[in-house]
């Protein structure tokens, strides 16, 4: 199968959240949501294709000395570099594999030279893979399943990891798409765990959950992602808290992963927290219940040896992942030799990273003859309907059980969308999505996404965008997000 590049469009349209998410060191109130058309031609017909995503402050690039504006400038100008690199190669008709592979290559290369963060530059590859993979799906009527189990895209794995050389990636995926996924919802720094922690001026009384008990009774979640913030005293007295919310409820029937966010800059302090659960009589259950702990280290030096022996010490027991320093097609292997056992999958890193991460992780328990290492779901704050429900659609290929999945907890559903587009996606996901308090956004039961309708043709959204509704990028302002200097 080979395809070329027609052109691509891409359309900006701010939303704003109902509740602050802080993470790291930044809080996201309002972003730009960013939604990229790609326009193929595949054996003699015309298909078109979408990708989305947000550009949230303080992730893809952590430099102290940038502001909001110069990082939204520069996922912009990272967009727009793999554009121009896609377009080159796909001038002429080329495989989907090849096409890829150079353009991660070539952007990569240009972002050493701009000093941008291996994230950053990943991020632009991954929104134009996604919508040109969208588009192929389109084309050859197929769900992204049926693209990757097929092998339609042409993977060849072991050009980029030897050990996987001649096995496809049906060899590793499951053989049916997941239809259900577990919830894990994220407990941001300043997230209420009690409904009673809630200070009376701050409370939304909007008819939706804004703790984490409120959650539980109303969703029946069961799954949790726990910001941590390298405050010793104060993270221990925050999961004693979560623990006496939880407990109560679910008793022991709960699970949850660690999220150090970049905050250790070294293992020892990150070890000293995770002794301090392990003597806390209160923590027993809760210790005994993580699934992993995800990036405590700063990725400076998180892939680093002479920094990573706690790393590979504390995986004996709980497997520790990386995510923020899961930059290149290289760096999951590299973590495995310092001692890591598993890394996130998120859509803003790219299917196809997720797709190769995904048969290493088999490879190395094939290899151990049990399932040591792991991969995890995560989120980044995604807002529907196409960043959710295409990330959505990869971790079912995967064969993922949960996923960290909070944008409807901290946005009001699609409702920063169309009218007309949100009433087209409730239409064709109605298990997935629902109406509530006038609002349409993702539908939570008994802890669960029902997802069955997002295996449709592309990559799991069957309502189109418009992307006249759109503002270009040129006539998009930073000070349309009313942000304060």
């Amino acid at each position: 199968m080979r395809i070329s590049l027609k052109e691509t469009r891409l359309g900006l349209r701010n939303s704003t959240t109902r509740l602050p998410f802080r993470y790291g060191t930044a809080c996201l109130t309002t972003c730009p949501q960013a939604v990229l058309q790609a326009q193929i031609e595949i054996n003699g017909s015309v298909a078109v294709g979408y990708s989305g995503d947000c550009l949230p402050p303080g992730w893809f690039d952590k430099t102290p000395t940038k502001d909001y504006r110069q990082q939204i400038e520069d996922m912009l100008s990272a967009i727009h570099l793999a554009e121009r690199v896609m377009a080159d190669q796909l001038r002429k008709p080329d495989d989907f594999f090849h096409a890829w592979l150079a353009l991660d290559n070539r952007v990569h290369d240009e972002a050493l030279q701009r000093n941008w963060p291996e994230l950053l530059a990943g991020f632009g590859v991954s929104l134009v893979e996604r919508a040109v993979i969208d588009a192929v799906g389109r084309a050859t009527n197929s769900t992204l399943n049926q693209l990757v189990r097929k092998n339609v895209l042409g993977i060849t794995a072991g050009d980029i990891h030897p050990e996987l050389a001649g096995i496809e990636p049906a060899a590793w995926l499951p053989d049916q798409p997941r239809q259900q996924l577990y919830v894990r919802h994220t407990i941001g720094l300043a997230d209420p765990l009690a409904s009673s922690d809630i200070p009376a001026d701050e409370r939304l009384n909007d008819g939706f959950p804004q703790s984490v008990d409120q959650y539980i009774d109303e969703t029946g979640i069961q799954y949790f992602k726990i910001k941590l913030a390298n405050q010793l005293d104060h993270d221990v007295a925050r999961l004693e808290q979560f623990v006496s919310v939880v407990e109560p409820r679910l008793g022991n029937r709960y699970r949850l992963t660690l999220d150090g966010n970049e905050q250790y800059k070294q293992a020892d302090d990150f070890s000293e927290l995770i002794e301090q659960l392990r003597c806390n009589a209160k923590l027993v259950t809760l210790l005994a219940n993580t699934l992993a702990i995800e990036q405590p280290l700063e990725r400076s030096i998180a892939l680093d040896p002479q920094h990573t022996s706690g790393v590979r010490e504390l995986g004996e027991t709980i497997p520790v992942i990386i995510d923020e320093s899961d930059g290149t097609r290289d760096s999951y292997r590299q973590a495995i030799d310092c001692g890591y056992r598993g890394v996130s999958s998120k859509s803003c890193k790219g299917v196809m990273r997720s797709l190769l991460n995904a048969g290493l992780t088999w490879h190395a328990n094939r290899a151990t003859g049990s399932s040591p290492f792991v991969m995890t779901g995560e989120d980044l704050c995604s807002v529907g309907v196409i960043p959710v429900q295409s990330d959505l659609c990869l971790v079912a290929t995967l064969g993922l059980e949960h996923i960290e999945r909070n944008g409807h907890h901290y946005h009001p559903g699609i409702s920063y969308l169309p009218l007309q587009e949100q009433e087209a996606a409730l239409k064709a996901h109605p298990d997935f999505l629902g109406r509530r308090q006038g609002v349409i956004g993702p539908n939570v039961v008994g802890g669960l996404f029902e997802i069955a309708s997002l295996q449709c043709p592309g990559t799991g959204f069957a309502a189109l965008p418009d992307m006249a509704t759109m503002q270009t990028a040129e006539d998009w302002s930073f000070a349309s997000l009313g942000l304060k200097p």
